[in-house]
């Protein structure tokens, strides 16, 4: 099962390959704050219950909530072309936020 914490870890993304019975190929990934950088496993996926969300302002005095869903996973050859689509959006949206970053810097440091 993937983890994360603070974005940093483990986590699914992508769905491809949806039969009837509702079960779909996702592929796990070490993440970096939330940004996919290498997939580890491909996994079909099994949904065993419908998503649920499930509140747990009265443990944080705030309003924090928690989406899941139960499944069954099994591990399948990995999906490349999963993989290419996720770096296909992946990629241009870490160039973006490191041009900007670039460009606000380098604008700091002319002043």
């Amino acid at each position: 099962m993937p983890h994360t914490l603070n974005g940093t870890g483990t986590r699914y993304y992508g769905a491809r390959e949806h039969d009837i019975g509702g079960t779909y190929i996702t592929t796990k990934w070490i993440v970096l704050f939330g940004i996919p950088l290498l997939p580890l496993s491909s996994w079909r996926v099994y949904p065993m219950t419908e998503q649920q969300t499930v509140d747990h302002s009265h443990f944080h005095g705030r309003d924090v909530t928690h989406t899941g869903q139960v499944f069954h996973e099994q591990p399948v050859p990995l999906n490349w072309r999963q993989v290419l689509n996720v770096y296909a959006v992946a990629i241009p949206i870490v160039c973006v936020i490191g041009w900007l970053l670039l460009t606000a810097l380098s604008r700091l440091s002319h002043r």
